[in-house]
């Protein structure tokens, strides 16, 4: 078994290679503990691609993690699937709810898993596992499941909403997160964290026992947030001792160029390509 942590960007909004594909959304390709697991499959193909051209193969995939049910991050559950048919896939049971972005009646857009991708998660019942608790899925290796929303600036700003009409809001409580515990700290994977950046990570130093912060790569969903939100969120990165951050996909323009200048020393950008290798 390794005794590293390696973790590659398959696909991101941006790529940081010509010769990989950039698509907006987000997927990852975790090696940890001797397993492989697919986190999120970005909005369509790229990450397969790309995994293709970085010489990984997706069909030693053991686990497929769903950080929540937006279209961004589910839209390649097929692909996913026809690679690694007997993987297990992992969800909150909210994920493959309708989705909409309100935007007045006869204007919101869905929002949520394509039907290809929701056809697929039906045929594989059998290999899905529903999570609404932390759960294990190797002796280092956790999913938070929902997170609790505590924070008072973390909010969601964007009007999701579970009917077209508008008239349920969507507080996206399928939202969850990946964590590895290593000896030098938590490694902490983000899909959008939905539930706040600073209340994922939080959760997840309360659900560990641990309090060292190696690592948090993935998106901070803080595209659209006012300045006074990032940089709260930059006091709780700060208070934490982060050993490295490489926020990407909806942190936003605004909040990396904030969080590259504060934190300059352990800032890293990550985009399609990008690996990131830690001892264990």
């Amino acid at each position: 078994m390794s005794n590293e942590v390696k973790i590659t960007i398959l696909s991101e909004n941006t790529s940081e290679r010509d010769d990989l594909a950039a698509e907006y959304g987000l997927s990852m390709w975790i090696e940890a503990e001797g397993a492989s697991i697919l986190f999120d499959t970005g909005m369509a193909g790229a990450f397969a691609v790309n995994a293709e051209k970085l010489g990984i193969d997706l069909s030693k995939a053991v686990h497929l993690v769903l950080s929540h049910g937006h279209f961004d991050h589910t839209g390649g559950i097929p692909l996913a699937l026809d690679h690694a048919p007997e993987v297990i896939v992992h969800l909150h049971p909210d994920a493959t709810n309708p989705k909409y972005l309100f935007g007045g009646v006869g204007n919101s857009l869905p929002i949520g898993m394509p039907g290809p991708s929701l056809e697929a998660v039906k045929n594989k019942t059998s290999r899905c596992m529903f999570h609404t608790d932390v759960t294990r899925l190797s002796e280092h290796i956790f999913l938070t499941g929902p997170v609790p929303r505590r924070t008072a600036f973390e909010k969601i700003i964007e009007p999701f909403t579970l009917d077209a009409e508008g008239k349920v809001p969507d507080t996206v409580p399928d939202d969850q997160a990946l964590w590895i515990e290593t000896g030098e700290g938590l490694i902490v994977v983000l899909g959008c964290a939905h539930a706040g950046a600073v209340n994922t990570v939080e959760y997840i130093k309360e659900k560990s026992g641990l309090k060292r912060i190696r690592a948090i790569i993935g998106g901070m969903h803080l595209t659209g947030a006012g300045q006074e939100t990032i940089e709260l969120t930059a006091q709780a990165i700060g208070s934490w001792g982060a050993g490295l951050i490489s926020p990407n996909h909806c942190t936003g323009d605004a909040a990396c160029s904030y969080f590259r200048e504060r934190f300059s020393g352990i800032y890293r950008q990550s985009a399609s390509g990008t690996v990131f290798t830690f001892s264990a």
